[in-house]
């Protein structure tokens, strides 16, 4: 029997080996040039229950600024140097943790880019991790605008679902990998945004980690999109505990995201119904 508490154990602590090294790496590539870097989300959240944080389908975010918008983020060869950048993270991380059970899948963002997008809401000091210097609160949107962001994201997902069926009839095995990971990041905020509609206070449900997530779903009867939420990760530890082998895990990661994400867009024209 799976251990997952255990498991979850080793992660944790693999997560902040591999934000030790990213802030090391970025203040030796960038130096001065960072005005800081936080991470935040499912990865530095509080872990209830498996589906909180899934190898591979989690990720750690590391947001980064720098100290003038002038600046580029590469010297030279943008390319090469970004292979070597993430190359020397690679490195780092095996030699550190020799025998990890996990490799934490990283996503970058510089935040100057984030802040272009007309439609970008900046996390709350109090869900952040700082990593270096000393980030100041963006200020933030009011809650009708989160909540008309969050509205139209949802509804933007009609166009995703419509050509999920021709995109899936020719997969088998591990060619559903990308269908997964085009879904993954619609699946984790899709039941977010749907409870931001009703609740009062938006930003503390984006704080929340899964098991409140569902929690919340259940209690205000959206038990098919709860199900199908819990299911699509519980599923997703399956799929890597198979070391990505279980053609059935990878058809049912699948399944229940088209659940949870037509769920929510059925859902989306009337919120206050849900």
């Amino acid at each position: 029997m799976v251990d997952y508490l255990e498991l979850q154990k080793r992660a944790r602590a693999e997560i902040n080996s591999a934000l030790e090294i990213w802030t090391a790496i970025l203040q030796e590539t960038f130096g001065e040039r960072i005005r800081y870097a936080y991470t935040k989300g499912s990865a530095i959240k509080s872990w209830d229950s498996i589906i909180d944080y899934v190898p591979e389908i989690s990720d750690i975010d590391i947001h980064f600024r720098f100290t003038t918008l002038e600046d580029m983020i590469f010297s030279g060869d943008p390319f090469s140097q970004a292979m070597e950048i993430s190359s020397e993270y690679e490195r780092r991380f095996l030699e550190e943790q020799p025998n990890a059970f996990h490799m934490p899948r990283s996503q970058l963002l510089l935040v100057d880019l984030l802040m272009e997008d007309v439609d970008y809401v900046p996390p709350r000091m109090s869900d952040i991790r700082v990593m270096i210097g000393t980030p100041k609160q963006i200020p933030l949107p009011s809650v009708d605008t989160i909540r008309s962001i969050d509205l139209s994201q949802l509804k933007s997902l009609e166009t995703f679902l419509k050509g999920l069926p021709m995109s899936v009839i020719d997969r088998a095995g591990f060619d559903f990998w990308t269908i997964i990971r085009r879904m993954t990041w619609r699946v984790s905020p899709s039941p977010v945004r749907l409870l931001t509609q009703t609740h009062p206070d938006p930003l503390e449900v984006w704080s929340w980690n899964r098991s409140t997530i569902v929690k919340e779903l259940e209690k205000q009867g959206l038990d098919d999109i709860s199900d199908a939420y819990t299911k699509f990760y519980k599923t997703g530890w399956q799929l890597y505990m198979s070391d990505f082998k279980d053609s059935n895990a990878y058809r049912e990661m699948v399944k229940y995201g088209y659940l949870v994400l037509s769920g929510c867009l059925t859902r989306a024209s009337i919120p206050n119904k849900s």
